[in-house]
């Protein structure tokens, strides 16, 4: 199995090795696209001024000449009209030149060799010591016509080198840096995944498949935690599969402790009505709790909601009418601003047991002579809902966990919950493609924000 240290570090070395040819290739082709010509031309300049300067006070002395020129920084290769060839400065490393050119330059021609020379892929023409890539000039001396072929010498041409090595140097952190940017989004690019199918799995959605075909850390880390995704798939289908069995099979048994502790009645002597009103309170309030550890089983399972357009002011004032006692109960008032224009897409049963619970929630914590207030407003594609009590609040701690399951905030809260309701709220309006939110501090009530598709 390669490691991800052994692939970072080939990928740096890659890198470098590219961005370095890279960087080679660019150099030369701005040298030879945009320097040689320039460069060529201060040559011939420093040429014609010199022999020029030759003609007009030399001495005919020319070894002197030339010794001087390659003194100031040049090297020479110079082909006289009779004798042998002479060479001034450093040695060319090849002195290969058609006898053409010789005889060319001798009748007069200036020979642009520096200026001509061709383009190599990694060979730059400024650095390459041939005379061919030379400036070619004829020079009248007492013995006849010499051919001069010159360049400036490889040593003292420090400037050009320094520019061409800062360039090259430039280039080459430029690109190992977007080759290495471009890179590194390839090595994270299973870790991303990863984060991804854990944010997944989290929300509860256990259908997760991270692919990969790496065989170093991150793709054993990957496969280790596709078997995990499976088997806490699995658990959390038989937990919820038992617990729809748990709760169905409670149904039967509390009914018929509820209708015998009713039968009893009667017959039980005044110091133990107390005792039987706790057996049927206990027992109504394990039939909710049974009856809401149902109805979030049929939701985990996905059960298909029936969507169609609901007028949500009907569908509010049908949730008041079956929940009238209790508001009567706890005298409390219940303010309704809801349009009779504005339509909601849900599920009928789906849409009252959501309000339903909400409204509860509200009674519990409401004392007698509060007003809960119902609102909603709706945009070109949303409905939005309010629902506003003037209880004691919530902490910020208490709103991250208030759709938890069985979560009961306080006993002024939840004495008379289950912990369920806010659950089904949550999932049902998720299932309902809408969304809920809590807005609410200490001492100053409890708005819950609900969010629905607005019917066409």
């Amino acid at each position: 199995m390669k490691s991800l240290y052994t692939k970072i570090v080939g990928l740096v070395c890659l890198v470098l090795l590219v961005s370095a040819l890279i960087a080679l290739l660019i150099s030369n082709l701005f040298y030879y696209n945009v320097l040689q010509s320039s460069y060529s031309q201060k040559v011939e300049e420093a040429v014609d001024q010199s022999f020029a300067y030759y003609e007009r006070h030399g001495d005919g002395q020319t070894d002197s000449f030339y010794d001087m020129l390659s003194a100031t920084g040049f090297q020479l290769y110079v082909v006289p009209e009779s004798g042998p060839i002479i060479r001034h400065g450093n040695a060319f490393r090849d002195e290969t030149l058609k006898p053409a050119i010789i005889e060319r330059v001798r009748a007069g021609e200036v020979y642009h060799g520096m200026r001509d020379y061709p383009f190599h892929l990694f060979l730059l023409g400024l650095f390459d010591n041939e005379v061919v890539n030379t400036v070619g000039a004829s020079l009248k001396t007492p013995n006849g016509t010499d051919a001069v072929f010159i360049r400036p010498d490889l040593s003292r041409q420090i400037r050009e080198l320094h520019l061409f090595v800062g360039a090259f140097l430039g280039l080459l952190v430029v690109i190992s840096f977007l080759l290495l940017a471009f890179s590194i989004r390839y090595l994270v690019r299973p870790i991303k995944r990863l984060t991804d199918a854990t944010k997944q799995v989290a929300s509860g959605d256990y259908a997760v498949h991270v692919a990969t075909t790496s065989r170093d850390e991150i793709g054993e880390l990957s496969r280790r935690f596709g078997e995990m995704a499976e088997a806490v798939a699995k658990s959390d289908a038989e937990r919820k599969t038992f617990v729809a069995n748990v709760s169905h099979e409670f149904q039967s048994p509390l009914t018929t402790i509820k209708g015998y502790a009713g039968q009893l009645q009667p017959h039980v002597a005044p110091a133990g009505q107390d005792k039987l009103a706790t057996i049927a309170r206990e027992a109504d309030r394990m039939a909710e709790m049974t009856r809401q550890l149902l109805v979030l089983a049929r939701l985990d399972e996905g059960s298909r909601m029936r969507l169609e357009s609901i007028q949500l002011g009907q569908a509010i004032r049908t949730t008041l009418a079956a929940l009238a006692y209790q508001i009567d109960e706890r005298g409390v008032a219940v303010s309704v601003d809801v349009a009779s224009d504005v339509t909601v897409e849900a599920d009928a049963a789906a849409l009252e047991h959501v309000f339903q619970n909400v409204i509860r929630n509200a009674l519990h914590v409401s004392n007698d002579g509060d007003m809960i207030t119902i609102e909603a407003e709706q945009t070109a594609e949303r409905v939005t809902v309010r629902i506003t009590d003037e209880g004691p609040g919530m902490s910020d701690d208490m709103i991250a966990h208030a759709f938890d399951r069985f979560y009961q905030a306080d006993t002024a809260r939840g004495s008379h919950g289950t912990g369920l309701g806010l659950a089904i709220v949550a999932e049902t309006v998720k299932q309902l493609h809408g969304t809920v939110e809590i807005d609410s501090e200490i001492g100053a009530g409890t708005t819950f924000i609900l969010t629905f598709l607005r019917a066409a």
